[in-house]
């Protein structure tokens, strides 16, 4: 993945903070988020297609609608993480990468 640019910590630190995650752990998420750079959003959106093309689609990832699949499917290819921090805040699921960052990449951030 090449280097991020000044826009994906832009909207990085525009990120709206979600309602389903608990106030103690939102500095933490986003830490986590801040210092992976773009890995979160990747890694989360690769797993989201791969549970979709098996047949087992994450619900938030089966709720959306083929256009904003579509999009996170490109910013995808294209190695773009801020696309796919604004299109999954702009459909309400920026909760859903606070949790995959805890939940997938927690362990790597205490090490560091």
């Amino acid at each position: 993945m090449q280097p991020l640019s000044y826009y994906y910590y832009n909207v990085l630190e525009g990120l709206e903070k979600p309602s389903d995650v608990p106030s103690s752990l939102l500095q933490e998420g986003y830490d986590i988020l801040y210092r992976h750079g773009g890995r979160v959003e990747m890694d989360l959106i690769a797993k989201a297609e791969d549970g979709d093309a098996r047949g087992e689609p994450f619900h938030w990832y089966e709720d959306l609608d083929a256009e904003q699949r579509a999009k996170l499917h490109k910013a995808l290819e294209d190695n773009n993480p801020a696309k796919i921090l604004k299109v999954m805040q702009r459909n309400g699921y920026a909760g859903v990468l606070y949790h995959h960052a805890r939940a997938h990449f927690q362990a790597a951030a205490d090490v560091a």
